[in-house]
C-alpha cells in the first residue's frame, strides 16, 4: 500500500460543512486590516446556543493550552491532579507552563477513579469524558455524585462527547466547582482551527476571561467556527456514520481475538489475545497504516488505538489486521 492511512489522531474523516465555503465567500476581506474583538462574541453566542446555555457561560480561547493556563492561573494555589488514563497533551501542557501534578491512578478497568480521595479544598482534579485515551464514559449521574462530595475544582475536558451522548455542561450552575473544556473539532471536522470553549458558571467564566490571551480568536477562523455550528444536520450525519462505524469495527475485531475497549469516542483502544501489539504496529507501519502506541511506562502500553475512519479506510485496516495475524 503507497498512501499513508493516519489513524492516530482522531481527526474527523468526512469533509466539514459546505456552509464554511458560503460564510467565507460574504467575508469581509477590508475587515482583516483591523485587530479582532478581544471577545468573539459571535462565535461564543454561537455555541452559546449550540450548547443551550446562557452567554455568560461560556468563552472561546485558542487551543487546549490557552484553556488550562486561564483555569490554572485562576486558581494558582491549588493543587493539580490528573485523573489516571490522561492525555499526552496536558503532560506537554504543564511541561511548557512549568506546573506540578499528582496522578489519580485508574481503575482496573482502565476507567477513571471517581472514588474521592481528595480531601483538599484547594485542589484540582483534571479528566477527560469521555476519556481521550480509552473512550470510556462516566454517565452524569456518576459525575454528579462524585462532585457532591468534592469541594475542590473538577475540571472535565469533554472533546470528545459529541460522540457519546449526556454531557455534564447541564450541571454548571448547580455546582459551582465544574469546570468543562469543549470542541467541536473531532465532530465538525475542523481540527485545523484548534479553538477550545471553557464552559462554567459566569462567576468562573468572568474571572478566567480575564485571563485569556487578547485577539485569541482570529476573525477568519471566528466565521468558520460560527458557520460549522449553525449547519447541524451535516455533523449529525457525520457523527452518526462514524458511530455505527465504531459499533461494526468493534464488532469484527472482537470476532478476530481482539480485546476492544468499549468506546463512546471515534476511536477504538485495542489489544490482541496473542499477538504483541508492538508487533502489530510496527507491522501497520510497514503497510503504510498508522495508529497511536504508548510508551511502556503508560498503563496502556500493550494497547493500540486506532481512530474510527470512514467505510472503505476501515475495511482496509480490518483486512490488513486479518493479512498480519493470520499470513506473517
Amino acid at each position: 500500500m503507497n498512501k499513508k492511512i493516519f489513524l492516530d489522531k482522531n481527526e474527523n474523516p468526512y469533509k466539514p460543512s459546505k456552509n464554511i465555503i458560503k460564510e467565507l465567500e460574504k467575508f469581509d476581506i477590508e475587515s482583516l486590516r483591523f485587530f479582532p474583538e478581544y471577545s468573539p462574541q459571535k462565535l461564543d453566542e454561537q455555541m452559546a446556543k449550540y450548547l443551550n446555555i446562557e452567554n455568560d457561560n461560556i468563552i472561546s480561547v485558542n487551543g487546549m493550552y490557552e484553556a488550562f493556563a486561564c483555569i490554572i492561573n485562576s486558581y494558582d494555589k491549588y493543587k493539580i491532579f490528573l485523573q489516571e488514563p490522561y492525555r499526552d497533551l496536558y503532560i506537554m501542557i504543564f511541561s511548557y507552563y512549568k506546573m506540578h501534578y499528582d496522578i489519580i491512578k485508574a481503575r482496573e478497568d482502565y476507567n477513571i477513579s471517581l472514588k474521592n480521595n481528595i480531601k483538599n479544598k484547594n485542589s484540582i482534579i483534571i479528566a477527560s469524558n469521555p476519556n481521550a485515551e480509552t473512550g470510556m464514559f462516566i454517565n452524569i449521574k456518576e459525575i454528579e455524585e462524585f462532585l457532591k462530595n468534592y469541594e475542590g475544582i473538577y475540571v472535565i475536558d469533554e472533546s470528545y462527547i459529541n460522540f457519546a451522548g449526556e454531557s455534564a455542561v447541564k450541571l454548571i450552575n448547580e455546582y459551582k466547582n465544574l469546570i468543562i473544556i469543549r470542541s467541536i473539532a473531532h465532530s465538525h471536522s475542523i481540527s485545523g482551527l484548534n479553538i477550545n470553549f471553557i464552559v462554567s458558571n459566569s462567576q468562573n467564566i468572568e474571572n478566567m476571561s480575564k485571563l485569556r490571551q487578547k485577539y485569541s480568536v482570529n476573525k477568519i477562523s471566528e466565521t468558520i467556527m460560527t458557520a460549522a455550528l449553525q449547519d447541524e444536520k451535516t455533523s449529525y450525519n457525520n457523527i452518526f456514520d462514524i458511530v455505527l462505524e465504531r459499533e461494526r469495527l468493534d464488532t469484527i475485531l472482537s470476532k478476530e481475538g481482539f480485546i476492544v475497549i468499549p468506546s463512546r469516542a471515534n476511536f477504538l483502544l485495542i489489544k490482541h489475545v496473542n499477538k504483541e501489539s508492538d508487533y502489530i504496529y510496527e507491522e501497520l507501519i510497514k503497510r503504510n497504516i498508522f495508529v497511536k502506541k504508548y510508551d511502556k511506562e503508560n498503563i496502556l502500553s500493550d494497547f493500540l488505538r486506532v481512530t474510527i475512519s470512514t467505510n472503505k479506510i476501515n475495511n482496509i485496516l480490518i483486512n490488513t489486521l486479518k493479512d498480519i495475524l493470520y499470513n506473517n
